[in-house]
């Protein structure tokens, strides 16, 4: 008796199934054969950007060999070149060796325009944008007023950011080349005071205030050597 109902069972499921097919076969079909394509179009994109990286990759080597080689004219076209090409990390990296060679020729103008460029880029990271701001403020400390080079600073001086010790170093190099030896002391004694200065830099701070508080008038105001919350 058992074996009757299970046949009858079967019946049903095997009609049901038929009305079903009947209903959404079309459909069915469609829904895989978007999942095929989906899955192939996928698998293309992953190939297509693959393929591109490692073109980029080979291609920013080629470059480098031209920098090792001496070549900095033909590097700096190819890296511009490249720079143009799209926005992957390889043609990010491009830029930055752009600007970099370009302060290499002595054209810092250009070079800070690149770096002005990358520092506005919002889909680069953070970190590399600030590395942008740092690298545009060391080139313009060489010649810009103090004012310019502070607002090029900005808050990568400021207490908690890790490029703290770096932009205090170059305010201060930049107050003394334009004469502020008052505020280039000022800025000296907080790195040579800052625990968490870099020894190498602390050395270079402690030399420059043996050259800078000498030369400070009677009546400048002493600088106390305790660390500012920022600079």
């Amino acid at each position: 008796m058992s074996d009757i109902f299970r046949e009858v069972d079967e019946e049903v499921r095997q009609d049901r199934a038929k009305d079903v097919w009947k209903k959404y076969g079309t459909y069915i079909i469609a829904v895989a054969a978007l999942v095929v394509v989906s899955v192939s179009g996928f698998k293309a994109w992953q190939y297509y950007n693959q393929q591109q990286a490692e073109t980029a990759g080979v291609a920013y080597l080629e470059n480098m060999v031209l920098v090792d080689n001496g070549e900095d004219a033909k590097a700096l076209e190819a890296f511009r070149a490249m720079a143009q090409k799209g926005s992957t990390g390889f043609y990010l990296l491009s830029k930055f060796q752009e600007a970099g060679l370009l302060a290499k020729a002595g054209k810092d103008g250009e070079a800070v325009a690149v770096y002005d460029e990358l520092a506005g880029t919002s889909s680069l990271d953070a970190s590399l944008r600030n590395l942008a701001r740092f690298r545009a403020a060391l080139l313009l400390s060489n010649a810009a007023s103090f004012k310019e080079v502070e607002d090029r600073i900005g808050d990568l001086a400021t207490t908690g950011n890790p490029w703290r010790q770096s932009a205090q170093e170059i305010l201060a190099i930049t107050a003394f080349r334009t004469g502020d030896l008052i505020k280039a002391e000022e800025i000296f004694v907080v790195l040579s005071t800052d625990p968490e200065t870099p020894n190498d830099m602390r050395t270079r701070a402690t030399a420059m205030l043996s050259i800078i508080t000498p030369q400070l008038p009677a009546s400048a105001p002493k600088t106390q050597e305790t660390k500012p919350d920022a600079q």
